[in-house]
């Protein structure tokens, strides 16, 4: 499938929208990571609990929305249960179009599908909650040294040994 992919002109479009980025996102703040953080696994993945972490903005209709009338974006997140009535799920976020999202919320939170890896024995478990948080951050460094170790805290403590990032 990836073998078809036309990629002509990819790096003119590449180019482009990071001229676009830098020209309209003031306040960015990009930091280059030194090192890879990769951490490999400590057990097989059909023994591993799974969470979902997505930048898609989801959070529950009764948590507050994600702040998007700013130019420093939002660095917070939400809990979202693993058990949650799908139609509670709402997207807040101008950097991508939420109609899919909010048509099927597994395009961005692929609650169901990780049910059916789980039936499957291609994941061990489920954690009892996801991560829903903004992928607009043109400054990383809250989301760096604040919600990022926040949120592995949280989910170490409720025994998630893998998370999969699920952009928006």
């Amino acid at each position: 499938m990836f073998n078809s992919v036309d990629t002509d002109g990819l790096q003119e479009k590449f180019d482009t929208w990071i001229g676009f980025v830098e020209a309209n996102h003031h306040g960015k703040n990009n930091r280059i990571n030194p090192e890879i953080a990769f951490v490999p696994l400590k057990k097989p993945l059909s023994e591993s609990t799974m969470a979902l972490v997505t930048t898609a903005g989801a959070h529950l209709d009764d948590q507050p929305p994600f702040h998007v009338a700013t130019v420093a974006g939002d660095a917070g997140y939400r809990q979202i249960p693993h058990d949650v009535d799908q139609s509670r799920l709402r997207f807040t976020h101008t950097h991508y179009d939420t109609s899919s999202a909010e048509v099927d919320p597994n395009v961005v939170l692929p609650i169901n599908r990780l049910d059916e890896a789980v039936a499957e024995g291609r994941v061990g478990a489920a954690s009892p909650f996801h991560v829903g948080m903004m992928g607009f951050n043109p400054d990383p460094s809250e989301l760096q040294d604040v919600s990022g170790p926040a949120v592995a805290a949280m989910l170490a403590e409720a025994g998630v040994d893998v998370v999969m990032l699920v952009p928006g």
